[in-house]
């Protein structure tokens, strides 16, 4: 399983001011179809990427996280996601996600930015802070066709949706 971290953590930690961990994590993994779930992956990182981009290019100190669609222990997830939350010094998450949703027959863009609970001051050693409710939903959906998932661009359309983002980031 792949783990597609892009940015040097020490790094990110040097700088004092808070960040926003930009959290991106595929969906419609099908262990029989491992092109499906490439086109999936990439989709995913190329949208992160940009929405990371947008937000330092606003001058926001972001650190970018992906997981490839294969990653579904939600659990591992969450501790993979939070570990390196507070080693990079973020106070929210930015969620990014491209997929999917067959019922509705749609291909969905979307954005979420959630505080981190309890990032600041003092932790029992080990223990780490919680995700809060989110505080900001940004989507875009498409019909779910061959044609348009040949043509879907995520990068534009993450840097588009990151720059809309960096207005409802607090301090």
């Amino acid at each position: 399983m792949g783990l597609y971290l892009l940015c040097n953590a020490a790094q990110a930690q040097e700088s004092a001011s808070p960040c926003v961990l930009v959290f991106g994590h595929g969906r419609n993994f099908e262990p029989d179809q491992p092109q499906r779930n490439q086109l999936w992956d990439g989709f995913n990182l190329s949208f992160n990427q940009q929405v990371a981009l947008a937000l330092q290019a606003g001058g926001r100190r972001a650190v970018p996280l992906v997981l490839p669609v294969e990653a579904t222990d939600i659990q591992r997830n969450q501790r993979l996601l939070l570990a390196q939350a507070v080693s990079s010094g973020c106070n929210q998450i930015l969620e990014t996600s491209v997929f999917s949703d067959p019922e509705a027959l749609m291909l969905v863009a979307r954005l979420r930015i959630y505080p981190l609970l309890g990032s600041k001051g003092p932790r029992l050693a080990g223990s780490l802070p919680t995700i809060g409710v989110a505080n900001y939903t940004n989507q875009r959906d498409f019909a779910l066709t061959p044609r348009v998932l040949g043509r879907f661009q995520p990068g534009p359309l993450g840097q588009l949706m990151g720059q809309e983002a960096l207005e409802q980031l607090g301090p």
